[in-house]
């Protein structure tokens, strides 16, 4: 996982999965790191667990901003089943040549 942040921005680039253990190295970073947006690539994920759900739901709980670039097909999908589409619909979704 690489990241870097600026000014109020934290911007991550995942090299696998949002999962259970990016997930706890994304709570790490919020406990050392303050920033009010939070920019998550996940251009090389293939899947989105419910651990990532719940960091993305907690996290806009907390009043950041959530951007993610490039979510795989299964993030929607997992939104439908848990019927949280309407509490998860402040995410901004970019798509970038995927």
């Amino acid at each position: 996982m690489e990241y870097h942040k600026s000014d109020e921005t934290l911007y991550v680039k995942l090299e696998s999965d949002l999962i259970y253990p990016a997930v706890k190295k994304l709570e790490s970073l919020q406990k050392v790191e303050s920033f009010e947006n939070l920019i998550i690539d996940l251009s090389r994920s293939k899947i989105v667990d419910s651990e990532g759900v719940k960091f993305l739901y907690f996290s806009l709980k907390e009043g950041i901003s959530v951007t993610l670039i490039n979510p795989p097909e299964i993030y929607s999908k997992i939104l439908d089943i848990l019927k949280l589409g309407e509490l998860m619909k402040e995410i901004k979704i970019v798509m970038e040549g995927r």
